[in-house]
């Protein structure tokens, strides 16, 4: 149900323009290397990250990059020009991302991207020092994607379930959403959570229970990032003909645990 798109000589969209072009300014410095991170592409010299391409990020609907500066950098690009903005979880730390899906600068990016690189790599190589034989230019990063018609169909039939639950509440966030009860979260549906190719839903259980069940079927259950050590499974929508009756009755259990206790024994006397 999911597919690998390669971005290679067939790169007809913005996106895949976008990314072979930035890809060919970020490897054209001494020692640049990419690896995928969290499914994204990301620009390292010796370990340390200096740029990552990202499209659609938690469906924010830019494709953008992110580069590593600093604060006083970011804050002056971001207060003058609207194509330049600060990204999560780096811009704290003075990375600033700026827009590809318009007009670009690619001039005044390679810039930019410059300074990154010339921030993480070794002070020798960047005086020139130091020679670094170029690498043969390995194949662009493959891209996992997801069957959308699949996941809006997932996310329907979950929504229908979950909003017949007493108080239940619906939170989209892009091509995920966050289920909640009295502003806690009982399910999470993801949709190729940081490129992982999932469609999934996540809902809370006993953490040895959900051990059991990934050990026993590791195709149909996960831990998902982050949640999973607080007691959340994932459960796969992408997999062959879904069980909408276990799926039903999982996130009946996991509401349960959520909901305020006068909700929880409404419900659990209502499936009697």
């Amino acid at each position: 149900m999911l597919r690998f798109r390669a971005r290679v000589k067939k790169a007809t969209s913005p996106a895949d323009q976008a990314y072979l072009r930035a890809r060919e300014v970020c490897l054209g410095f001494p020692a640049a290397e990419e690896k995928l991170s969290h499914g994204a592409p990301s620009f390292h010299v010796r370990g340390k990250m200096f740029v990552t391409f990202v499209d659609n990020h938690h469906g924010d609907g830019r494709v953008a990059l992110w580069c590593k500066s600093t604060l006083a950098e970011q804050r002056r690009l971001v207060a003058s020009d609207p194509r330049f903005f600060v990204p999560p979880y780096v811009g704290v730390g003075g990375w600033v991302g700026v827009r590809l899906d318009g007009a670009t600068d690619w001039i005044e990016l390679s810039i930019l991207i410059e300074g990154g690189w010339g921030a993480v790599a070794p002070p020798r190589i960047v005086r020139g020092e130091v020679v670094v034989a170029p690498k043969a230019l390995a194949p662009p990063s493959p891209r996992v994607t997801t069957d959308q018609k699949l996941a809006r169909a997932a996310l329907a039939r979950l929504t229908t379930l979950c909003l017949a639950l007493p108080e239940a509440e619906h939170e989209p966030d892009g091509r995920h959403a966050a289920f909640r009860v009295r502003k806690k979260v009982f399910a999470y549906f993801l949709d190729n959570h940081h490129g992982d190719g999932k469609i999934a839903v996540c809902v809370r259980g006993d953490k040895r229970a959900n051990a059991a069940l990934i050990r026993n079927d590791p195709e149909h259950f996960y831990s998902p990032a982050y949640i999973g050590p607080r007691g959340y499974v994932g459960l796969r929508l992408d997999l062959g003909r879904v069980d909408w009756k276990d799926v039903a009755e999982r996130l009946a259990a996991s509401y349960r645990i959520a909901a305020p206790k006068r909700l929880s024994r409404a419900n659990a006397e209502r499936d009697r």
